[in-house]
């Protein structure tokens, strides 16, 4: 038996008769995938989510088209996945299954062993492999990084600047409209509860169809239950996130309660969430039209040793991205996010707190 070891604290077992990918780290080691002759590949629930794969936790042979390896300029790696069938990649949005990498600036380090995990996954399940070798040609020297934008940066609710240590704060209108809408809603639960028992007592004429009294009165039990709920958020939820880079740890602070924390040795890396339009809107100033996306909703998360992702700050209201680069159209895709590639005050958000912390960060990009 192989073991190989690849990114994110990964590891692939090679056997005869069997082939798994397994997380280890910080955790119990736990099989991601598992592939054996003649039967579907068999994964976790958590594992099929992130890339979209079928809920059932198994993906058929014949849905798999061939095993491929190929090496990235992009991001300077070696990327292990599968090439899916046309019908379940309609579903997904997208061919390409990644599986494992190997980040490799000079393409020899990790080559033979991550061919050797790929063609002992391609034999397994009986399937063709394809290596796709780097080019021969010397690579463009990449551009030098830019700085980050410069503190404090804002978006939704939210403030990122720096003082003792990096600090994300709420803006105080987030609690304020909550409290209007405790309010709103008390004065709907007043009003149900009014004309319901009116009704019922005779004082009001019964509407038709009569079940409408009682129907009131469960709107109004619904409200006071999102009520409390309102509520809960405004005495629970953090108002302030503070990344310390000297003692690596990320806390998600109400007042001076800590609510959360995790250590950089608990993250794997930084995700940036964005879900944007598919096409930009075009938009006209005067003579002139410029051209830009919708981000309809964004996230900064953290992707646990664990696997699990944790979410640090929401920005819930649509924006328009006027700054990143146009394309035509775009797609689905997980992408390694660099100061050189970032625009959104979100994106680098991500990447002050990925430099913080010293891990990678990685954007996500959703289309709709």
């Amino acid at each position: 038996m192989d073991r190989i070891s690849a990114a994110g604290n990964l590891t692939i077992e090679v056997e005869t008769d069997r082939w798994r990918l397994m997380v280890n780290g910080n955790v119990p080691e736990r099989v991601l995938l598992e592939a054996a002759p003649n039967q579907p590949l068999h994964y976790i629930e958590l594992f099929g989510s992130k890339r979209q794969l079928p809920s059932e936790g198994t993906l058929p042979l014949d849905a798999i088209q061939r095993v491929v390896l190929g090496w990235s300029q992009e991001d300077e790696s070696w990327h292990l996945g599968l090439l899916l069938g046309a019908e379940i990649a309609q579903q997904r949005g997208s061919r390409w299954c990644e599986l494992a990498r190997w980040p490799d600036p000079d393409t020899t380090v990790f080559g033979d062993l991550a061919a050797k995990a790929g063609r002992g996954l391609a034999r397994t399940i009986a399937c063709p492999f394809n290596l796709i070798e780097p080019e021969t040609q010397k690579a463009a020297v990449p551009a030098p990084p830019k700085p980050l934008r410069e503190l404090p940066l804002y978006f939704d609710q939210w403030t990122l600047n720096r003082q003792s240590a990096l600090q994300f704060t709420r803006s105080p209108r987030w609690a304020r409209s909550r409290i209007l809408r405790i309010g709103w809603y008390a004065a709907l639960v007043v009003v149900y509860i009014i004309l319901s028992v009116m009704t019922l007592r005779g004082v009001i004429a019964l509407p038709k169809p009569e079940f409408l009294p009682y129907l009131g009165l469960a709107v109004a039990v619904l409200l006071v239950g999102l009520i409390g709920y309102i509520i809960y958020q405004l005495l629970t939820s953090p108002n302030r996130v503070v990344v310390d880079d000297e003692t690596g740890i990320i806390r998600g602070l109400r007042g001076e309660t800590e609510r959360w924390a995790f250590q950089k040795q608990d993250v794997q890396a930084i995700y940036v969430s964005e879900v944007m339009n598919r096409r930009g809107r075009k938009k006209r100033v005067g003579d002139v039209v410029t051209e830009s996306r919708v981000i309809y909703h964004g996230e900064l998360n953290l992707f646990l040793q664990d696997g699990r992702f944790y979410t640090v700050i929401e920005q819930a209201q649509p924006v328009d991205d006027e700054l990143t680069p146009h394309e035509a159209e775009i797609e689905d895709a997980v992408l390694p996010l660099s100061s050189n590639q970032a625009y959104t005050d979100l994106q680098m958000a991500g990447l002050y707190v990925a430099q913080a912390l010293g891990v990678d960060c990685r954007y996500d990009r959703r289309v709709k």
